[in-house]
């Protein structure tokens, strides 16, 4: 994490905030994810690319 964010975290009293790794995962016509990874946390969303979305 680069200082900038990790002293914009410590400035608003979220300093656990600065051991967060992001990541993203693509499978191109398939699946995209996105997710956060922490100490005792672990969010992941997960969007399938094969059900298109009505107009």
């Amino acid at each position: 994490m680069d200082a900038e964010s990790v002293a914009l975290f410590n400035a608003n009293d979220a300093a656990v905030s600065t051991t967060n790794v992001w990541a993203m995962e693509v499978h191109p016509d398939r699946m995209f994810a996105y997710e956060l990874r922490r100490p005792n946390r672990h969010f992941r969303v997960e969007f399938d690319l094969t059900k298109p979305i009505k107009d």
